[in-house]
């Protein structure tokens, strides 16, 4: 009840005009959800350390990133297994090392972690801990809308994930809508930026396998409101295609992955094997340039008219000229 007042009073002051930005500008706050673009990082959470890894796809932390402006993270949760050490190590430390991941290996919030595939490429920890990092900027930024896109590499239960959601505090924040799936997968009433604020639902959470609102309400069904185009674009790319890849059905949905990154391909033994284009690559090329991205865009204006392109995600988003925000601001219709 006490929620309905707060937005109730809020919807009021809205009326009445707006001053306070959302997610950086006024003019957003009276639009759906799904009407906003958001910049995104594909993932978020591989960045250093270690440096030099080929599965590396950012430079930059995810507190760094918050505070440059990315507001969606694709986020892989893989099941952190029990395995010796890199050998840095004693050998003592290294079966200490072993036996705690094997206790805690059925422990939710010690066996989901944000790995590359495997956590034998490259292991960020326990989903948990930067969970709280980011409830920790949502906390201090009461206006700034947070998206997840989780990848379930281990294909958890969301029961699974739901402690780090709680242990983090982030839970507190997420959104789960009063509308339920249609046949028609769109034409959903989002709720505006203002409204989520007011609510303070300030956190959208897609999953792409598993995701059950009947288990966890907060952790939605990524291919019940989204669609991405195609992601495994191979080095040198000439022109980003922009036609619905996922879900294969070809039914539009009310939101739009704009996929902007790059691979490089090698072939072994007839079988495709990518690596992420290392950041040195992305500058020579330009791939995340305004200019790229822009015509990107205009590709993607060719294939889905005026819709709005919801989450624009790129590797090493801070290489080049702020591409990516001067984008994301231009498909917003504001001011960068």
């Amino acid at each position: 009840m006490l929620k309905r007042i707060v937005w109730l009073v809020a919807s009021a002051a809205m009326v009445l005009g707006q001053s306070e930005p959302c997610n950086g500008h006024v003019e957003l706050c009276a639009r759906p959800y799904n009407n906003v673009s958001f910049a995104c990082t594909h993932n978020s959470y591989s960045s250093p350390p270690p440096n030099a890894l080929l599965v590396l796809n950012q430079e930059n932390s995810i507190e760094q990133q918050l505070n440059d402006g990315i507001r969606a993270f694709m986020l892989d949760v893989v099941r952190n297994k029990p395995v010796a050490t890199d050998g840095t190590s004693n050998i003592f430390n290294t079966i200490a090392s072993w036996f705690s991941r094997a206790k805690n290996a059925d422990d939710p919030l010690e066996s989901v972690h944000l790995c590359h595939e495997s956590c034998l490429l490259i292991d960020k920890g326990p989903l948990v801990d930067s969970l709280t990092v980011i409830r920790e900027f949502m906390d201090a930024n009461p206006r700034e809308i947070i998206t997840f896109i989780i990848e379930n590499v281990s294909g958890f239960s969301p029961t699974d994930l739901q402690p780090s959601f709680e242990q983090s505090g982030i839970a507190s924040y997420a959104f789960a809508p009063e509308f339920a799936p249609e046949s028609s997968h769109s034409g959903y009433k989002w709720p505006t930026l203002n409204e989520l604020i007011a609510q303070n639902t300030r956190l959208v959470v897609f999953m792409d396998d598993k995701a059950d609102v009947t288990l966890v309400p907060y952790i939605l069904p990524e291919w019940e409101y989204v669609v991405e185009i195609p992601y495994a674009n191979v080095n040198p790319v000439t022109e980003f295609p922009c036609n619905q890849d996922r879900p294969y059905d070809g039914v539009p949905r009310d939101l739009v992955v704009m996929n902007h990154f790059v691979y490089n391909r090698a072939t072994l033994a007839g079988k495709n094997i990518d690596t992420p284009i290392s950041a040195k690559q992305v500058e020579e090329h330009a791939y995340n340039s305004l200019d790229s991205l822009d015509k990107h865009w205009q590709t993607c204006r060719s294939v889905w008219g005026n819709r709005v392109l919801n989450f624009v995600t790129l590797d090493f988003y801070n290489i080049g000229d702020s591409g990516i925000f001067k984008l994301v601001d231009q498909i917003n219709g504001v001011s960068t």
